[in-house]
């Protein structure tokens, strides 16, 4: 082999090497920007079932009728009478307070159930406007009841789809 086709092989080599360095660079640079871009997204939830839907992509901060929907759901089982309380959705000294309450109407032969009119956010944390409807025997009462509600955001499970908990009630 002669000196002048030697470098010549060589330069072509170093050439093609420099491009394929160039190009895996940019391919690395545009892959760290696209990651970055796509870490500050919204995460997407996946939703199994035995149906098939297009899943929608929302939001994964709470909204005003989502918070409206857990309120129903955790004040009825805070306050009525025929409601089996579940531990995730309400906190264990609600549950707590709940039983009290509850065995001293009974023990009176008292029943109550809690009707839910508005939500409304405020600093100290959600006002509900209900109506308190309780029995006693045929006899049937209803009040106005205001209550401060405080809930926190918890992880979203089966148990506990809304991924909030209720924590304070307050008349």
């Amino acid at each position: 082999m002669k000196y002048t086709e030697a470098w010549a092989s060589v330069s072509s080599q170093n050439s093609i090497l420099k491009g394929a360095i160039v190009s895996l660079s940019l391919v690395t640079v545009v892959l760290a920007l696209v990651t970055i871009k796509t870490s500050f997204e919204e995460p997407v939830v996946i939703e199994r079932g035995c149906f098939t839907t297009l899943a929608n992509k929302i939001n994964s901060k709470h909204t005003l009728p989502e918070i409206t929907q857990f309120l129903k759901m955790s004040l009825s089982q805070r306050f009525d009478f025929d409601v089996q309380p579940v531990d995730h959705i309400v906190a264990f000294d609600e549950l707590a307070l709940r039983n009290s309450e509850q065995k001293e109407l009974q023990s009176r032969n008292i029943f109550q159930r809690v009707i839910i009119n508005g939500v409304e956010e405020t600093p100290e944390g959600f006002k509900v406007d209900t109506d308190r409807i309780i029995s006693v025997g045929d006899i049937r009462s209803a009040f106005r009841f205001t209550l401060i509600v405080k809930i926190e955001s918890v992880s979203r499970s089966l148990s506990n789809p809304y991924g909030l908990i209720l924590t304070s009630t307050k008349i």
